[in-house]
């Protein structure tokens, strides 16, 4: 392994935080010079948007920070805290706010307390901050740059603003998309100064544009509204970077599929992460690690650029599954695309590292009136080839404060795995979790299963028979819990770098960002890079 491999897997080794396994550093080096970016750069995976019942949602305040600290690179806390323009609503539901809300003042101690505790630069980084609803301005949360355990709840917006401008202090317009005047962000009171970036996913759904996947179908009276879009925002000239974030209220950070915030930072300290922020230099993904870079004319994104008529664009993305289509995006236009999924493999398949993928998760249909709560004990190994990088996709659901998913051990041959599993309380009805690796090997590589829980059951395979058919794991006859391991993805179709010409005609700003699809449903969305007018 080169240094920067080396490094990245004996920290996955010494601490289980997972995407420093993982997705995040692994490779980034070499991926920001294909881009024509910054070698310097690593990429690390958090959540900046996140809920538990310090508030008014469910799940303990120790518990979130254990979670966070086991597959997350940073956390953010951000209670519910006020709402100054709140009214009175159907069933007094109100009042579940306002209690809420004297919970997070009261616990503000304790949040602070465990902050600190749990902070450890390099390793994992905590980031104090809380939310500010707003039925007309709509909602932000405010993320501090260290760990004083300010709590001003400053009503006035642009008052909020201009302590945020003091403390140095960054406000996060989140769930953006609902209309104006039902908590959508009111795009005239935005300070770029102290909101860089855009929240475009979370479990609410997608704020991308109005037709985008994930639709807004969680919380709100409304679907997505046109005007408060992402491209909607930058057609009218904002600048904003993109990040996501799980906006979960079962106390889980980093859910699966509900988004998480990606920076590009040479460390994983506070300050590189809101250097990287304020520079937008960040990037969105709904559940799976996905390693991107993009540039034009050589500035990376979230940068700016005068006028150049000519535009050279790099793209470099590195998949957890089949990459369905990697898309540039021009001023709302796609303007370029890239079907890694089209690729076959060739007779040298072999000599770059595949992906398998372990899914598992599958029991009784809750109509069926019996079944519970699955515990998961099982150990992946890997005979005749070696893991390169792994990250867990942990689901937020079932609310449990007993049990944990985590990431027990792991080394160059295996990764144990503790977890849980239950059609309940689970983002569109998903109950499945997994655990994904790069492994390097060939056709011979054997791919083994061994499960203590539920049940004592193993599977294996070798890489050769998951180039041509996945297969079931079954823990007990039907209706029970079952598993798989899904076929390889091979290196051709989870990786991809690519350069296209484009060139503008100087009348407007132009503006660029890259979109990235796998064929399992996770989406990637970088910053914009843009182009100023003649």
């Amino acid at each position: 392994m080169d240094s920067i491999s080396r490094r990245d897997w004996m920290r996955n080794c010494a601490h289980s935080g997972a995407s420093a396994a993982i997705a995040g550093s692994v490779q980034a080096a070499g991926a920001a010079t294909q881009a024509g970016a910054s070698p310097t750069y690593n990429n690390y995976f958090g959540d900046l948007h996140n809920h538990n019942q310090v508030g008014y949602a469910q799940g303990t305040l120790e518990r979130s920070f254990e979670v966070a600290r086991n597959h997350l690179d940073f956390y953010a806390f951000t209670p519910h805290s006020y709402w100054p323009d709140v009214g009175q609503y159907d069933g007094k539901i109100e009042y579940k706010w306002r209690n809420g809300f004297a919970v997070a003042k009261a616990r503000w101690p304790d949040v602070v307390r465990l902050a600190r505790q749990f902070d450890d630069p390099g390793t994992f980084t905590t980031i104090l901050g809380y939310e500010r609803h707003g039925t007309m301005e709509g909602d932000y949360h405010i993320l501090f740059p260290d760990l004083d355990g300010d709590y001003e709840l400053i009503e006035p917006l642009e008052e909020l603003q201009a302590f945020a401008k003091q403390r140095g202090c960054i406000l996060v317009p989140h769930h953006p998309a609902n209309r104006l005047g039902h908590r959508g962000i009111a795009s005239a009171g935005i300070d770029p100064a102290v909101s860089p970036v855009l929240e475009i996913h979370s479990e609410w759904g997608c704020a991308e544009h109005d037709r985008a996947p994930h639709p807004y179908k969680r919380h709100t009276e409304g679907g997505r509204w046109t005007k408060h879009t992402l491209q909607h925002y930058l057609s009218e000239g904002h600048r904003f970077g993109v990040i996501a974030s799980t906006d979960d209220h079962l106390g889980y950070p980093g859910g699966y599929r509900e988004g998480l915030a990606v920076v590009k930072a040479r460390v994983l300290t506070r300050d590189a992460i809101f250097e990287a922020l304020r520079q937008r230099r960040t990037y969105a993904v709904t559940g799976d690690r996905i390693e991107l870079d993009f540039s034009v004319n050589g500035a990376m994104m979230g940068q700016e650029l005068p006028f150049a008529r000519q535009r050279k664009i790099r793209a470099h993305v590195r998949g957890w599954d089949l990459i369905d289509r990697v898309e540039v995006v021009k001023n709302g236009r796609v303007i370029h695309r890239d079907f890694p999924v089209d690729r076959q493999p060739g007779a040298n398949s072999w000599e770059e590292p595949v992906v398998v993928r372990f899914e598992y998760g599958w029991g009784p249909w809750p109509a069926l009136g019996w079944g519970g709560t699955a515990d998961w004990d099982f150990t992946l190994k890997v005979e005749g080839g070696r893991i390169e990088a792994f990250h867990p996709c942990f689901t937020s659901g079932p609310l449990d404060e007993f049990r944990r998913d985590r990431i027990v051990s792991s080394d160059r041959t295996s990764v144990r795995v503790q977890s849980f599993t239950a059609l309940k309380q689970q983002l569109d009805d998903y109950s499945q979790k997994a655990l994904v690796l790069r492994v390097r090997g060939d056709g011979a590589t054997r791919i083994s299963v061994s499960c203590t829980k539920p049940t004592e059951c193993s599977l294996t395979q070798t890489l050769a028979d998951l180039s041509e058919s996945n297969e079931m794991l079954f823990t007990r006859p039907f209706p029970w819990e079952s598993a798989m391991l899904h076929r390889v993805v091979f290196h051709e179709n989870w990786e991809t770098s690519f350069a296209a010409e484009d060139e503008g005609d100087g009348q407007e700003t132009d503006w660029y960002y890259l979109r990235v699809f796998e064929s399992n449903g996770e989406l990637a969305w970088s910053s914009p890079v843009w182009v100023e007018a003649a």
